[in-house]
Formats: C-alpha cells, sequence, structure tokens
C-alpha cells in the first residue's frame, strides 16, 4: 500500500480529477500556512470536497476519497493572497489526521488509476459515445466552436473520463461517485449513464 503524507485543501463541491488542472485563490490566512507548508514539502496537496448545502452545524463533511495533485504555478500577491495552479495527478483515500489546526494534514493511501482497459473495444466504444454526448451537451449551454472541435481530442488524454467528468456540471454526488471509482470500464459506463440523462434534459 503507498502512502504519503499530504495538506488537505477542503472546497465546497470542487473536485481535482486526474489529469485536470485547477486554478484556485488563495486568500484565508490558514490556508496561506497551507500553501507554504505545501511549497516546502513537494509541492502537493490534495482538494476534499463538501457539499455545498452544509448548515455549517458539526464537524466538516468531507470525503474521504479525493483528488490530489501539484501545485505547477504560483504567484504570491504583494498583499499575502496567492494565486496557485493546481495538476491533478491521482486519487487517494485518507488513512488519518497527523493534524487539524490550523489545517488539516492527513496520511493518505495512494489508489492506483486503471489503465488496463484503455485498449477494449467496449471502452472505446463507450468513449466515441461519450465524446458525441459531451459536444451536444457544451453545444447546448453555448460553448464556443473551438471549444467544441476540441473535444475530438480528449480520446487521446491520459484520463479521458476523468476529463469529460471535469468540465460538465452535474450532481456533486454523482461526480464524488465517477472520481471514486477505479476500474476504467465501470467508471465510462457510469459517466455514460449521467450524460445520457443530461442530454435527455437538454
Amino acid at each position: 500500500m503507498s502512502t504519503f503524507t499530504l495538506p488537505l485543501f477542503p472546497l465546497p463541491e470542487v473536485f481535482l480529477f486526474p489529469g485536470t488542472f485547477l486554478p484556485l485563490h488563495i486568500f484565508e490566512p490558514r490556508y496561506r500556512s497551507m500553501l507554504t507548508y505545501c511549497l516546502e514539502n513537494g509541492n502537493e496537496m490534495g482538494i476534499v470536497p463538501y457539499p455545498r448545502n452544509w448548515s455549517g452545524s458539526g464537524p466538516l463533511p468531507i470525503e474521504r476519497i479525493f483528488g490530489w495533485g501539484h501545485v505547477i504555478q504560483c504567484e504570491r500577491l504583494e498583499d499575502g493572497r496567492s494565486n496557485i495552479l493546481l495538476e491533478g495527478l491521482g486519487t487517494a483515500e485518507i488513512i488519518n489526521y497527523e493534524s487539524m489546526e490550523p489545517f488539516r494534514i492527513s496520511n493518505v493511501r495512494k489508489i492506483e488509476q486503471d489503465k488496463a482497459n484503455r485498449g477494449n473495444s467496449e471502452f472505446k466504444n463507450t468513449l466515441a459515445e461519450l465524446l458525441l454526448l459531451t459536444k451536444r451537451i457544451l453545444l447546448a449551454e453555448g460553448a464556443e466552436e473551438l471549444i467544441i472541435l476540441k473535444i475530438n481530442h480528449i480520446a487521446n488524454h491520459l484520463f479521458p473520463i476523468d476529463f469529460i467528468a471535469s468540465i460538465l456540471n452535474f450532481e456533486y454526488v454523482l461526480k464524488q461517485e465517477i472520481l471514486e471509482t477505479v476500474n476504467l470500464l465501470d467508471k465510462s459506463k457510469k459517466l455514460l449513464d449521467i450524460l445520457r440523462d443530461m442530454n435527455l434534459r437538454e
């Protein structure tokens, strides 16, 4: 079991999928401290989502399985705030906490990403339909034609299913389910069911 230590950044319904990029604006004092810790300890952090409708009472209901990544850009502003860009590298599961204050530091288990099904004919057919539905949904949402044309290149992406899930808007619970699913074929089928439903509602 591959384990390592990560600072965790809880954000309401924000996901960092493998193979995607997430820009963030860091302004709260404790998360400024977290960023400093991150940059001094390998530039890696986890993005742990929680429901946007959390009432604020009781413990923060963060997910145990989350996306983690590497800070590839950091712009420090004069007033102490920062703009950063995270590259998603994979998913991990919280084992326990080393610290909770002023920010969360956790021991986590790395989850290996399944790539074995990339050559599977069923996966290829599922991905082809996913790309078609993604273009239809984006077109209905008013996306620019250039973006629609670029969707075809997702087939060559290292994590095509995760990338599609990251650019479309659908329910928090379903996004978390996609993030947690390891088997690539199962993940593609789950996303296809979601996109078929979205397409029917357009």
